[in-house]
């Protein structure tokens, strides 16, 4: 029965499983371990023993947020039991929602702009549609700083894409960037979940047709150009029981990577095809035949952006939700550490 012998230092409760509750679900044991605490334990967290009464979707809910582990990992729900393995349910703090995620300004210097843009917002205005996008927002995110010349994106991302878009406010600015661009000075660094697990970094150096209208064809050749090339550089080994918030799987042990990718010049779905070329499509992207779902299509995320004399950086909102030890590993590919 629950246990208060050792209080966990990450300030969770800490019980061990049952012989009762042999190959149980989690969300099932949840109810049997918080309906009898131990005198400290209710004293500690009256709020979450009263979950013992509110019923089984209560208890789902701590497990989508990852706020239960099963022998130190996130556990998702249908997640079966054995007996004597260690669960914490670790402290709700304030705050722990995402934050709004809402498109903004990042940094502007010399007429260009990095703005961000949350996934599910699609970059340029759709005809015919009322949904807001990046584009309808530019005039209120990023002014023109030029009479006569009106803001203007400079790049695009697919809507379940987050992360860093570029736009200018003068037409030294656009040129600028288009110039640097043309000759390959400019560095896009993008954080990207994959499915399965590749033991080395890697070069996906195939050239791409994206002519048709869908979905980036990925050639038999390599593009001699290394401005055009995709470099993974693999970050974070993970598994869907790690990720539960952010992978939908009935198998928890279903392998998945936290992977940095840097492009240089970029083509229309890139990243997509040419992981998905190299066995390891995006956790989601059903179009590049992934096989695993996520409740936001995908997990790509623009983080920086270079150019001589300009950088912009941004975290995904979705980072809180890995593992600590893969957040840092994001953070650092980004050159973050010290924001």
């Amino acid at each position: 029965m629950p246990s208060s012998a050792n209080r966990p230092e990450n300030g969770g409760i800490s019980f061990r499983v049952p012989e009762e509750a042999q190959g149980w679900r989690l969300d099932k044991a949840l109810g049997l371990l918080l309906a009898s605490p131990s005198p400290e334990q209710e004293a500690a967290r009256p709020d979450l023993f009263a979950l013992a009464d509110l019923g089984l979707r209560a208890r789902r809910r701590l497990c989508d947020r990852s706020l239960v582990l099963v022998n130190g990992k996130p556990g998702i729900p249908g997640l079966k039991l054995r007996a004597g393995q260690e669960i914490i349910i670790l402290p709700d703090p304030e705050g722990a929602a995402l934050p709004e995620d809402a498109p903004s300004l990042v940094y502007k210097d010399g007429g260009i702009a990095a703005l961000y843009k949350p996934a599910g917002m699609h970059t340029a205005a759709l005809a015919g549609s009322l949904s807001p996008s990046l584009e309808t927002l530019l005039g209120d995110l990023l002014p023109s700083e030029e009479e006569g010349y009106a803001s203007r994106l400079l790049n695009r991302l697919d809507a379940p894409t987050s992360g860093l878009v570029l736009a200018s406010c003068t037409d030294d600015g656009e040129r600028r960037w288009y110039r640097a661009e043309r000759i390959g000075n400019t560095d896009k660094l993008y954080l990207a979940l994959i499915e399965g697990q590749p033991l080395y970094d890697f070069t996906v150096a195939r050239r791409l047709d994206t002519d048709t209208r869908n979905k980036t064809r990925v050639r038999h050749t390599d593009d001699p150009d290394p401005v055009r090339h995709t470099d993974v550089t693999l970050l974070a080994p993970l598994t869907a029981g790690d990720v539960p918030c952010l992978v939908e799987s009935d198998d928890p042990d279903a392998p998945l990577m936290l992977v940095g990718c840097r492009i240089r010049k970029g083509a229309r779905h890139q990243i997509r095809a040419h992981l998905a070329a190299a066995g390891h499509p995006l956790a989601g992207d059903s179009l590049y035949g992934a096989e695993l779902s996520c409740p936001s299509g995908f997990l790509l995320h623009h983080g920086r952006v270079s150019l001589p004399d300009f950088q912009a950086f941004r975290l995904p909102a979705w980072l809180p939700l890995l593992p600590r030890e893969a957040q840092e590993k994001a953070t650092a590919f980004l050159g973050m550490e010290g924001e």
